[in-house]
């Protein structure tokens, strides 16, 4: 575990209920789901960090982290953020590329969610994700310079996604940077 999957859990724990609900699964294998699909984004997006990628100019632009100021209405769908920020599909199509099946199959078989549930919680995780990263990267945490955001130093420092996870998706995405 890591800082930063160890908060994100902690923000979306209190919101499992309303995601279930949303997905179409019980709470608690919601719970189970979020403690898996997080490393596993979070290392998909690892493999997206090199310069050129387009992941430090969407952070740049478009997750500043203001989903994680008002997530209860993100999950509700009332929240007046902008779509680009909002558009799990995108991030998740950019992050997994063709191997999206593999990894929503791997992420089922680990929690015992459909593959439909686990479909629609990987998109409605990854923009809390990239907003998370969006903060860390504006609150100084990244070094910044003539060049901007350094999210390899973001996403270099999340080693404690071995295992479980961040295994499954390594081996499914293998060395792939893009798609």
């Amino acid at each position: 575990m890591n800082g930063m999957t160890d908060m994100l859990e902690q923000m979306l724990g209190s919101q499992a209920d309303q995601i279930g609900a949303r997905i179409g699964a019980d709470p608690a294998k919601t719970q189970s789901a979020i403690a898996a699909a997080l490393p596993a984004l979070l290392a998909g997006l690892q493999k997206q960090a090199a310069p050129g990628t387009g992941l430090e100019q969407a952070i740049s632009q478009d997750h500043d982290g203001s989903i994680l100021d008002d997530l209860p209405g993100y999950l509700q769908g009332t929240a007046n953020l902008s779509p680009r920020t909002t558009n799990g599909e995108g991030i998740i199509r950019h992050v997994l590329g063709d191997q999206q099946e593999g990894v929503q199959q791997a992420l089922s078989a680990k929690t015992g969610l459909s593959m439909d549930s686990i479909a629609q919680l990987l998109p409605l995780l990854a923009p809390i994700v990239m907003g998370m990263l969006g903060k860390q990267a504006r609150s100084g945490s990244a070094n910044q310079g003539a060049g901007g955001i350094d999210l390899s130093s973001i996403l270099g420092s999340l080693g404690g996604l071995d295992g479980g996870a961040g295994d499954i998706l390594g081996s499914i995405l293998g060395d792939n940077k893009t798609r």
